[in-house]
């Protein structure tokens, strides 16, 4: 039986440590890298500075902020990207939820700042469908339709676009049950998000972050 000395033994104690404590450095930046920069597993989102553009998949139309109004109903426009306009801002609302942000779909107009919500009819061909509308922004536990979860629907990709890498996104209302759909207007899907009508696409590099609290 091969018998080592206790040295040896010692040496190969050494080597097994420096490689576990190499190891558990590895997973950790792996980990990091899993949960964004800010090293937590928050899912808190706070992008508005800059602001984003809210690009539908299907249509590759973006949300309009610039023609958005108190009671107006949300909808989408063409042509958005080469303009630069229909700039929007993506705030946590509430704590995040099971890893989701919850999110306020914010912009600015004539009357100032408005959030996205559900509200009224949605498009007679989607039975249970529910409409969109600009509202005034409300804080804490007041604002359940206008709260949107965020859910990613692929990983983002770098595409080379200046702004950032580009993300794919849904969004759904958890309060009415509705996913954020961009084909017959803007409005509340009943249900889960089921296609690309419900992908948002984002360009951005920032991350998430801690919650900040109301």
């Amino acid at each position: 039986m091969l018998k080592l000395s206790e040295s040896a033994l010692i040496r190969i104690r050494k080597l097994l440590s420096s490689r576990l404590v190499k190891l558990a450095a590895t997973l950790t930046a792996a980990l990091a890298l899993l949960l964004g920069t800010t090293g937590t597993a928050s899912a808190a989102i706070y992008w508005d500075n800059p602001s984003i553009q809210m690009v539908n998949q299907a249509t590759q139309q973006c949300l309009a902020g610039e023609y958005a109004d108190l009671g107006s109903s949300g909808v989408t426009v063409p042509g958005c990207m080469a303009r630069g306009t229909s700039w929007i801002r993506l705030e946590s609302a509430q704590p995040d939820a099971n890893g989701s942000a919850r999110v306020q779909i914010i912009t600015n107009g004539p009357s100032g700042s408005l959030c996205l919500g559900v509200a009224g009819q949605g498009p007679s061909q989607i039975q249970g469908s529910i409409g969109t509308r600009w509202e005034t922004c409300e804080v804490g536990g007041n604002n359940w339709d206008q709260v949107w979860t965020m859910i990613t629907a692929a990983p983002a990709q770098n595409v080379g676009n200046p702004a950032g890498l580009e993300h794919f996104i849904n969004f759904h209302n958890d309060t009415y049950n509705v996913c954020l759909d961009g084909g017959i207007g803007v409005y509340g899907f009943p249900g889960g998000c089921v296609n690309n009508w419900q992908v948002w696409n984002i360009y951005t590099n920032q991350t998430s972050e801690a919650w900040r609290g109301y």
